[in-house]
């Protein structure tokens, strides 16, 4: 009787752990293909907030069920922090909801499927998954109304905080859902509108003003913070006898880049870019040049360029020759425009203690491995003043 009881009990304890071991293991995931998709700026147009549609790729997820079948929801949350709106504390633009659905096979779920309008998802397999889409909360039409007058020039969304958050709930029926799953990625949009170009140069009526010394120079440049921005720069010769201004000289024969059927050279994320010592056309004394630079930055409508100014600015020629031959290795060369005529041909000039040396393409400033580029953008720095050089050691 008593190992009757015994066999009874333990029957019923494995059958609840089974039991629970089964509703455990009846999960969806959110796996990142490839998830949220960053933009520089979103475009107001690009949201409906009746149906809480968007014509864009914000997020790609494809939902993986544990074991099949299982159910589950889904959740999508946007949300902003604007100042420049006075919109201080983060307030819902759109809160969106699927009723629960039954998954027999992996679902690639993305934004554009997930609204009011949609009825209906596919699996990997082909087969149909009725869906049902329901708007929790929308911005408040008084607010929404702010924002559209704020951009009704541009219809670019305001600068601000960007929240966005897909949950996902699953379980082993409709009635029984939690929360197995969150994917959430806050962007800060800060829309550049501008590039103010730096250094070197300035108006061509100053290139007196605006000469250097140096036939490597360092192009700086200062836009407003795009951290998804690529920059593109190109160079080019003005020549008076040709040009009669500087968009003439600009969209003429460019110095860079060097292949002709470019108009551009692209140059990364960046700010500042060193005139490089191969693929492109090689500076002189005496020119005056002219430069530009354009950002391209991804929207929700596409992308977008913002283009610089033109800068120009005239290669002077000390004592009216280099001390440094033509053809040598350009650190050399850089160096000559360093240091005085005296001073390098005191090192490098005959009799000089580094009289035909080259450099062997090893460098380290401050005990750190460097490379040629950075060296050159040192110099740079000592040639326009910003910095200066303590100590140089040569090792054989």
């Amino acid at each position: 009787m008593r190992n009757t009881f015994y066999k009874t009990a333990l029957f019923i304890i494995l059958s609840g752990f089974i039991s629970d071991y089964k509703l455990y293991s009846q999960t969806i995931n959110l796996d990142p293909e490839p998830g949220f998709t960053e933009y520089a700026t979103y475009y107001i147009s690009s949201f409906d907030l009746q149906t809480g549609a968007s014509n864009f790729q914000l997020f790609r997820f494809r939902l993986r069920g544990s074991s099949y079948p299982v159910y589950g929801k889904v959740h999508f949350t946007a949300s902003l922090v604007s100042p420049s709106l006075n919109i201080n504390s983060e307030t819902t633009i759109i809160d969106v909801e699927s009723a629960p659905f039954q998954m027999n096979a992996d679902i690639i779920l993305e934004n554009q499927d997930f609204s009011t309008n949609i009825t209906q998802l596919l699996d990997v397999n082909g087969n149909v998954v009725p869906l049902s889409v329901t708007i929790n909360e929308s911005m408040d039409v008084s607010q929404f109304d702010q924002i559209l007058s704020a951009v009704l020039t541009t219809g670019r969304l305001a600068d601000g905080h960007y929240s966005f958050r897909v949950q996902i709930y699953s379980g082993s029926s409709q009635n029984d859902l939690s929360v197995t799953d969150t994917e959430e990625i806050t962007i800060v949009v800060e829309s550049p509108s501008y590039i103010t170009l730096e250094s070197p140069g300035g108006a061509l009526a100053d290139t007196s003003l605006n000469e250097i010394y140096n036939t490597f120079p360092l192009f700086i440049w200062y836009p407003q913070v795009c951290s998804q921005c690529d920059m593109m720069i190109r160079v080019s010769e003005f020549k008076p006898e040709i040009h009669s201004s500087i968009d003439d000289a600009i969209e003429d024969e460019t110095m860079l880049p060097f292949n002709q059927t470019e108009d551009w050279e692209s140059i990364g994320n960046v700010t500042s870019f060193q005139y490089p010592v191969s693929n492109a056309r090689l500076l002189e004394y005496n020119k005056v040049y002219v430069w530009q630079v354009k950002a391209t930055l991804p929207t929700t409508e596409g992308n977008e360029e913002i283009t610089s100014s033109i800068f120009s600015f005239k290669i002077g020629d000390i004592g009216g020759s280099s001390p440094v031959p033509s053809g040598v290795n350009p650190v050399i060369q850089l160096l000559g425009q360093a240091l005085t005529s005296d001073q390098f041909s005191a090192l490098f000039g005959p009799s000089g203690s580094l009289e035909g040396y080259v450099p062997n393409g090893s460098y380290t400033v401050n005990g750190n491995v460097s490379d040629q580029s950075s060296i050159m953008a040192i110099i740079n720095q000592v040639i326009s003043q910003n910095a200066v050089i303590i100590n140089v050691s040569v090792n054989d």
